[in-house]
């Protein structure tokens, strides 16, 4: 009952019943930290019912701590925090895009940021109202394809279906084959393919609709 005094949150499960757990949880509305729960302390319904795990979960100790070690108390048996210290955590550390969004501001979607402005992964937009690029968007398309070779960055299916065009502008989409690119002759050469790409009526990265 004392968790739930503390206003706590699972914003993450990653749960295992052969091996360790591992949990994301939110304290007070601000604070982020990670659980590492032992084997065969709790059910597996239990660890997957956020609601069950608060009330399970020993005593949060106090202090200033963000990774947290749940095991068995050898003196009576029940779960207790073996560890609980802080650590500096792994974050993103390349950050292209000027915007930032705080996690905690979002009502509903992917979590971009935990706390203390440490960046953990990154928002994809919904892009609506918009057509695929056709080959008069071509100085559009090289803009942007430009912006993108300007960070290193060779994005390896430039289809006319990987170009959206919305208020006069294209936006790039389908990095899954993108990658590190310092070779200027790649660059060049994926920049010079991309007029042909815009004519190409293959179907080729989407379908053609008649």
């Amino acid at each position: 009952m004392a968790n739930c005094a503390l206003n706590v949150q699972v914003l993450q499960a990653s749960v295992d019943p052969d091996d360790e757990s591992h949990f994301r949880i939110l304290v007070g509305g601000k604070f982020i930290k990670y659980l590492t729960v032992d084997t065969g302390l709790y059910s597996l319904d239990d660890m997957c019912f956020a609601p069950s795990l608060i009330l399970l979960l020993p005593p949060l100790p106090p202090g200033d701590w963000n990774v947290g070690h749940i095991s068995k108390d050898p003196t009576h048996g029940h779960p207790y925090f073996a560890t609980a210290t802080k650590i500096p955590l792994r974050k993103i550390t390349h950050i292209w895009h000027p915007s930032q969004i705080d996690h905690l501001e979002l009502e509903m979607g992917q979590k971009l940021r935990s706390n203390e402005g440490r960046v953990i992964g990154f928002l994809m937009e919904r892009v609506l109202d918009c057509r695929h690029a056709m080959p008069e968007d071509l100085p559009l398309c090289q803009h942007a394809l430009t912006k993108l070779h300007k960070l290193g960055i060779k994005h390896g299916d430039i289809n006319k279906h990987n170009f959206l065009i919305r208020n006069g502008e294209a936006i790039l989409i389908d990095f899954d084959f993108a990658e590190r690119c310092d070779n200027p002759k790649l660059l060049a050469e994926e920049f010079q393919m991309l007029e042909q790409q815009l004519w190409d009526d293959s179907g080729k990265g989407g379908s053609i609709m008649s």
